[in-house]
């Protein structure tokens, strides 16, 4: 192949800019400080890691923590030290996950390294402000069966449609003032897997070659968990241990659809179909109303069964 076509054609695919360690940090910066003072952009707090984990991977650990300590500065310069210090926390471990692959250890690996880090910071917190950390988790149910979120309802729709959704809403504050410190760790969880994703995406289009093939959809997590599992449901008949034994069940059947998830993606990657189709089916399983249960029921006995051994091809025999 001549020279001058070969040029061409990689020139076609430029290097993929992040616009320096203080573009990314000032966009990140902004995703996650919007919500300060509306609440409705939370979710594009949530993605406020990705530009950062960009730098670390194209451009090192280095200019990456400074891109984070700048937005965190500009933050707390501009609506206050408390937000500044929470986006340190939340986005510093989050580079855990750009770091693992840097080194060769992969993905899955710096996301357990980040949801650790970040664990530990929540399990901290409950510790030490719980009444805090509970009055937050507390605060959009108490706002959904207050008097006049009800009286505003009633104006608008039928007194029986608004008396089944306070009892729904009573129930919600009734299950999460047991059940709040479980979903801390599962919204953390979360928070890693979302910017992990996004950067698989990105990776996927950009540059390929820092993922590893198969690596989500292998997802299988230890015996023990299973075992853990049975144990917690029958500390469910201690009064004592109820409260302690719920938050566990929950995290661990959390875990266990994650396990569900990768078992559908392992089948999903297998269909002789077009990428846009396979995406599709897993937007059918996800959007599916039962899919948290149905998605926790599967990881829970791939532990035992292992389904996706059946889509392996068999072993040639000599």
């Amino acid at each position: 192949m001549p020279e001058s076509l070969l040029t061409a054609r990689v020139r076609e695919r430029p290097e993929p800019r992040t616009g320096g360690a203080l573009g990314a940090a000032l966009f990140s910066a902004l995703m996650f400080g919007a919500c300060v003072h509306l609440p409705l952009l939370v979710p594009f707090a949530l993605l406020a890691p990705f530009p950062l984990l960009v730098v670390r991977l194209r451009h090192g650990m280095v200019p990456a923590l400074l891109g984070t300590v700048s937005a965190a500065a500009l933050l707390g310069s501009l609506v206050g030290g408390f937000p500044g210090l929470i986006y340190l926390l939340l986005v510093a471990p989050i580079l855990l996950i750009g770091e693992s692959m840097a080194r060769g250890r992969g993905m899955l690996r710096g996301c357990g390294w980040a949801f650790g880090l970040l664990a530990l910071e929540a399990c901290t917190a409950l510790v030490f402000l719980n009444d805090s950390m509970r009055a937050l988790a507390l605060a959009s149910f108490e706002h959904s069966r207050s008097r006049e979120f009800l009286e505003g309802m009633r104006a608008s729709m039928p007194a029986e449609q608004v008396d089944a959704f306070a009892e729904q809403a009573a129930a919600a504050y009734e299950a999460m003032l047991v059940v709040y410190p479980a979903a801390y760790i599962i919204v953390v969880a979360l928070f890693v897997l979302i910017n992990a994703s996004l950067l698989r995406l990105y990776l996927r289009r950009r540059d390929p070659g820092w993922l590893d093939a198969g690596e989500f959809e292998g997802v299988r997590w230890p015996f023990g968990l299973a075992v853990a599992f049975v144990a917690l449901g029958l500390a469910v008949l201690s009064p004592l241990l109820r409260p302690a034994a719920y938050n566990g069940l929950l995290i661990l059947a959390f875990f266990f659809g994650l396990q569900g998830l990768a078992v559908v993606c392992f089948y999903a990657q297998r269909l002789a179909a077009p990428p846009l189709l396979r995406a599709a089916v897993l937007v059918l399983v996800l959007i599916n109303p039962w899919a948290p249960q149905i998605l926790a029921l599967i990881g829970l006995f791939d532990i035992w069964f292992d389904f996706r051994k059946w889509a392996e091809p068999p072993e040639a025999r000599a």
